[in-house]
């Protein structure tokens, strides 16, 4: 109800509150609820967090983004670069680790992987000077093996947030795949929608046309072709990318299995569905301007021969269960 009320009292007063007041008015939320989340000093560090520290402390991490945010706007910093963002990401991440090593709380290590995550798109943005899509799913699969490493650290050492930041890893990762089909969706979108736009404006000619003679032809719109196009778009979908989406999807549901980690296969699970959802509208080919296929040859026979392979293997090969 605290940072509730401070989040309203935010968006009812925004236009009677000065830039200083803005700030303080969600600072001050975000500082009382991070201190009482951490709780005694004193207590043993191998005590995981009460329940009431987690709820806290989830609340004062996206509370002190907001709190970074006005702070950005209060010293005039209203659009900030990729590095300012970068360093309010940072901090952000600090604060969560912090939190995350102080009160063993498994979520702030959630927060804090997201941060870092955030944190290096930024700062390669402003180093690359705006990355293309290629580029950016090159940055998040790095991304994806050092978070993954990092919780592999933290698994060995059996410190607190090893599962969480292995989930932020797999989010890294999938979504390197995931960008192509975003991407590739809209090219195919606009493939679908420029015929039609183009006939309409051709249609619009000639009834103005005709308006003016009897005998005037059909003229074209000088402002649609029916070339139209949206011009090359990197990152979109091939089928590199949705093999690699299969297999890291697929690997991630397994893992998860095997490891009793439920975020690597959550976030395994919305990969699988949008490399069905890849494969199955043919986004490959929609995004080339190809009509869809209804041929069993491709990805549906090799689906199929895999998920059979897969079921038959028990049978061939059983496992000693002793």
């Amino acid at each position: 109800m605290f940072a509730a009320g401070a989040i309203v009292l935010l968006a009812r007063e925004s236009g009677k509150l000065n830039d200083l007041g803005r700030f303080v008015v969600v600072l001050v939320p975000a500082v009382v609820l991070y201190l009482v989340a951490l709780g005694d000093f004193e207590r043993p560090r191998d005590a995981h967090a009460r329940p009431w520290q987690s709820v806290l402390m989830v609340l004062a991490i996206p509370l002190s983004v907001l709190a970074l945010a006005e702070f950005l706007r209060w010293v005039g910093l209203s659009n900030p670069s990729q590095l300012v963002l970068a360093a309010v990401f940072a901090v952000t991440a600090l604060l969560a680790g912090f939190a995350a090593w102080q009160t063993r709380t498994a979520y702030c290590a959630l927060l804090a992987g997201l941060a870092l995550l955030l944190t290096w798109l930024a700062l390669w943005s402003a180093v690359l000077h705006h990355p293309s899509a290629d580029a950016d799913r090159w940055l998040l699969i790095a991304a994806a093996l050092l978070l993954l490493g990092a919780a592999g650290r933290l698994a060995r050492a059996g410190a607190i947030g090893a599962g969480e930041t292995a989930t932020v890893g797999a989010i890294s990762a999938v979504a390197a795949g995931v960008i192509g089909v975003i991407l590739g969706a809209v090219s195919a979108a606009v493939h679908r929608i420029t015929p039609i736009l183009s006939q309409a404006a051709s249609s619009r000619v000639v009834s103005s046309s005709a308006l003016d003679s009897p005998h005037a032809r059909t003229l074209p719109h000088p402002g649609v072709s029916p070339g139209l196009s949206i011009g090359h778009i990197g990152g979109l979908q091939h089928f590199g990318w949705d093999l690699y989406l299969l297999v890291v999807s697929a690997a991630l549901i397994w893992i998860g299995a095997r490891a009793r980690v439920r975020g690597l296969g959550y976030v395994g699970g919305f990969g699988l569905l949008a490399f069905l959802v890849s494969v199955g509208a043919q986004i490959t080919r929609l995004e080339a301007g190809h009509p869809s296929s209804s041929s069993i040859v491709g990805w549906p026979l090799a689906l199929l021969v895999l998920g059979f392979a897969g079921l038959a293997a028990p049978a061939l090969l059983a496992r000693d269960d002793s």
